[in-house]
């Protein structure tokens, strides 16, 4: 009897240690998976909607600077601005974009090796129309570079550099066969580093890329492209190429209310008759371009390359992997190029 009694008793006393040490360990568990999962959860939902507030902010900026890239000279627009967090800078000449063109039908020229800091290019038809090209090279200085195509490659002229542009005829006669035009463009660039990842935007030619933590560049509000198509494709189209100069005394930008005031600075304009665009992108947005134009656009994906036995030289230039669009009418196809001033304050 005496011996039963003490069982019991200790039986009893064991039964509290259990239970507290099963209530200890499920809230270790719990706080454990909270720390592992759930606030995880909750920082990356906090760091997607300081992301998000800031895109919708750019993208009503991006709004009114369409208006004032649209509206010509001159044309103002004031807007108002909040970060919550990230940075928001002036990046100059953070793209390139090139410009190939031609006026006549039957000469398709290959072009690898043109962009900025180039001292040499090869080039050749691939309609085997032009043995040789004639090159005229116009700096934005004004002064100019002559000279013509050997085995395929030109070369001799000083350093390309933004804002040059070319033409090219046969050597057998005057008839110009195309050009092309290499241009820098800045953006309005805005990141946001967060437990996510990195957020990026930016801002230029009246468009706007973003990238999200995982992803590449992705198109999130289109550049401005006037055009009017016919049934056989385009009688114009019309490609707008801004710069930004920001007047401000600080060229940077951290979490606050601004007010943004952009003004159209104006600039050239460029008309050509053509039968073909090519287009070629240099720089992180590369590909969400490429993508817009091809399917946006009506362009198509093309590559570019020489091989050994066309040029030696050519085939070591690589490969560009641009867009083009072509033709069997001629239309009119316009480079309008703006510069944007940019100022912005305190709210």
């Amino acid at each position: 009897m005496q011996r039963q009694l003490s069982l019991g008793k200790s039986e009893d006393a064991v039964s509290p240690v259990i239970g507290t040490v099963l209530i200890l360990a499920i809230m270790i568990t719990i706080t454990g998976t909270m720390l592992a999962w759930g606030i995880p959860q909750i920082q990356q939902s906090e760091a997607y909607a300081i992301y998000t507030s800031s895109q919708n902010n750019l993208l009503n900026f991006d709004a009114d600077l369409d208006h004032v890239i649209l509206q010509g000279e001159g044309a103002s627009r004031t807007s108002t601005v909040s970060f919550s967090s990230g940075s928001f800078v002036e990046r100059s000449n953070l793209d390139e974009i090139k410009y190939y063109y031609t006026t006549v039908s039957w000469s398709d020229p290959t072009i690898v090796g043109v962009g900025n800091g180039a001292t040499k290019f090869a080039m050749m038809d691939s309609k085997s129309e032009v043995s040789d090209y004639k090159i005229t090279i116009t700096y934005p200085n004004g002064t100019e570079w002559m000279g013509t195509t050997s085995e395929h490659i030109v070369s001799g002229f000083p350093e390309l550099v933004y804002g040059v542009q070319a033409t090219y005829t046969s050597t057998v006669n005057t008839t110009q066969v195309g050009g092309f035009y290499i241009y820098g463009t800045d953006s309005l660039s805005y990141m946001y580093s967060s437990v996510s990842g990195v957020f990026k935007m930016r801002m230029f030619n009246g468009g706007v890329v973003s990238k999200e933590p995982g992803g590449p560049f992705f198109v999130s509000s289109k550049p401005l492209v006037r055009s009017v198509s016919d049934s056989e494709g385009y009688d114009s189209l019309t490609f707008y190429q801004t710069d930004y100069n920001i007047s401000s005394s600080a060229k940077s930008l951290t979490a606050g209310n601004f007010i943004f005031d952009a003004r159209n600075q104006g600039g050239r304009d460029v008309s050509l008759d053509v039968y073909s665009v090519r287009v070629g992108f240099s720089g992180d947005s590369s590909l969400a371009l490429r993508n817009y134009y091809n399917n946006q656009l009506g362009f198509s994906l093309r590559t570019f390359y020489f091989t050994p036995a066309e040029s030696l030289v050519g085939s070591s230039m690589g490969f560009e992997e641009d867009v083009i669009f072509s033709q069997a009418s001629n239309f009119d196809f316009r480079i309008l190029e703006r510069t944007i001033n940019v100022k912005f304050n305190l709210r």
